[in-house]
């Protein structure tokens, strides 16, 4: 079976951008503040919980040192509420400051660009009304550059389309879409779903992915991508993947920001980085592989014997780790620390390990001596193998990765199954008389997959951002 890591493990439904300014000389003393925006009365498809959302947001971030701009937060806002609150937001920042913006309520994509929309929306009768009566997300991004402080742009906005019965039509997309770092930032943007999908207003106070969280903030000082794979684990897992958190950067720096490293400010810029350019969406840095890392999915154990049928484990391949670093015929993008562990030893018997995708993938494992074995889609598309038989006993890291850089991480399985000996040359294997009492024209059953409930479906950041 797999054993998950636990709640603490991966839980993140929620929509982050990281946005890292020019570190000035003698910049000091740089300041934690935060805009939050709540809007749920809405004249159509009003909201149930985003007023809460932002109440619980402020609070929060007030207790772990941050200035609430406004004094509070700001809830249902029309448009140029929205307006002069951001640019004076803006206005009071300086290179250095740790900047969040949060902003729950309806947001459309439309056209390639994303909205957040106030609460006098009676105004937008049509699709092609969103541009004149909604806020464009992108324009936030620039302000914030602008200052040079690092800004946390949290967007739980992917709600249903607000405008069910006025006409959508095409240019209208599901949920918000990727969105392009200005020059001179570096940026983590971080979205409570991913593009195409809706997130849920949940039916307690808060929304899913806010829920998620307010409780992974329970420990703030944390970097931001640690808080990310919490609140992903945790909306993937309530929603059984129909809300995966999404994670979109560009970030110069070797290590990402916490919300809170002690008390509200700090002596110096919390992240010590030049920049000069923000860098392509495609060309995300890597941290390097982590093989010590914590498997992403959890631990696969098998210390009762092989397993009876294949242990199908669902996962979402890839990451924008090179693989070529490891040396040898390791090729393909990996994530930074591996999905799964195997705890291996000779009493399981030999073992299978096969990686299922629709796309080319590739299949890494480091063994117990410290080892690198890599496979990849074979050229008639043959799925990458590894056998385990007369192997080291031990722990086995293994990563599922794609053979190209992928824009959207696929779906795959790792197929994990005993290792069966070939028949001896010449033998022929036994026929099963009951299948010949059955008929020749009726097909075995074939073995039930393993439930899907063994295993951790947590979506990871590196696989969400691309």
């Amino acid at each position: 079976m797999v054993r998950p890591r636990g709640i603490l493990a991966h839980i993140l439904p929620v929509i982050l951008t990281v946005l890292c300014g020019l570190c000035l000389p003698g910049q000091v003393r740089a300041e934690r503040v935060a805009l939050i925006i709540g809007n749920s009365g809405y004249s159509s498809s009003p909201l149930i919980n985003p007023v809460n959302d932002a109440v619980d947001m402020a609070e929060r971030l007030a207790e772990i040192g941050f200035r609430v701009h406004g004094d509070g937060p700001l809830l249902d806002q029309d448009l140029h509420g929205m307006q002069v609150a951001i640019r004076d937001f803006t206005r009071s920042l300086n290179a250095g400051d740790l900047a969040v913006f949060y902003f729950a309520g309806h947001g459309v994509e439309y056209k390639g660009t994303n909205y957040l929309i106030p609460t006098d929306d009676e105004e937008i009768s049509f699709a092609e009304d969103v541009p004149d009566w909604a806020y464009p997300a992108p324009r936030l991004l620039e302000r914030l550059a602008a200052t040079g402080a690092t800004g946390i742009i949290i967007l739980d906005a992917c709600r249903n389309n607000p405008l069910p019965e006025r006409g959508g039509g095409r240019d209208l997309g599901i949920g918000l879409s990727a969105m392009d770092t200005p020059a001179g930032a570096s940026a983590f943007i971080m979205y409570a779903a991913a593009p195409g999908q809706t997130s849920s207003d949940g039916d307690g106070r808060n929304g899913l992915f806010t829920g998620a969280l307010l409780q992974a903030l329970e420990r703030p000082t944390r970097r931001i991508d640690d808080i990310m794979y919490e609140v992903s684990f945790a909306v993937r897992n309530a929603t059984q993947g129909r809300q995966v958190p999404w994670l979109e950067f560009a970030f110069a720096g070797e290590i990402p920001p916490p919300f809170q490293t002690g008390d509200g400010r700090a002596d110096t810029n919390e992240v010590p980085i030049q920049v000069a350019s923000s860098l392509p969406s495609a060309g995300k840095p890597g941290r390097g592989i982590d093989e010590e890392g914590d498997p992403l999915y959890g631990v696969i154990e098998l210390a009762s014997g092989p397993p009876e049928t294949a242990l199908a484990l669902d996962m979402l391949a890839g990451g924008y780790e090179a693989a070529s670093q490891l040396g040898g015929n390791c090729h393909g993008f990996v994530a930074s620390s591996p999905d799964f562990q195997l705890d291996w030893q000779a009493t399981i018997g030999p073992l299978q390990l096969t990686a299922q995708s629709d796309e080319e993938t590739v299949l890494v494992m480091r063994t117990p001596a410290g080892d690198w074995l890599c496979r990849g889609t074979m050229s008639d598309g043959s799925p990458p193998v590894i056998a385990l038989s007369d192997a080291l006993e031990g722990s086995y890291r293994i990563w599922i990765g794609t053979e190209r850089e992928m824009v959207r991480a696929p779906d795959a399985e790792l197929l994990v199954e005993a290792l069966l000996p070939a028949p001896a040359p010449g033998l022929a294997p036994l026929p099963d008389p009951t299948e010949e009492e059955a008929g020749d024209d009726v097909a075995a059953a074939p073995a039930p997959d393993a439930p899907s409930d063994q295993m951790n479906p947590a979506a990871t950041i590196e696989r969400n951002m691309e």
